[in-house]
């Protein structure tokens, strides 16, 4: 290797090294300040450090599938529901 040869990937690795310490290092500051009761949730913050909120067109744009409700998507099981729902 000369001396001018740069080394891109080890920069790389060095620069994604200290993003990552630095939001772990954000992260611990808001935990306290946020007063957290004890470590486990003051962990928990740091390693969560990373997640992103989501956006309001993430959310608005997904789609809205519930395949834990039938119910939602209007299938065989609403007609015989909304049968027994029906008053007498």
């Amino acid at each position: 290797m000369e001396k001018n040869d740069i080394n891109f990937s080890s920069l790389e690795k060095e620069l994604q090294a200290a993003r990552k310490y630095q939001r772990e290092n954000d992260a611990k500051f808001r935990a306290l300040n946020q007063n957290v009761t004890g470590y486990e949730e003051f962990r928990d913050i740091v390693l969560a450090s990373h997640l992103k909120p989501l956006d309001r067109k993430d959310i608005s744009s997904a789609p809205r599938k519930q395949p834990w409700n039938p119910i939602a998507f209007g299938s065989k099981h609403e007609s015989t529901l909304s049968e027994e729902v029906q008053p007498k």
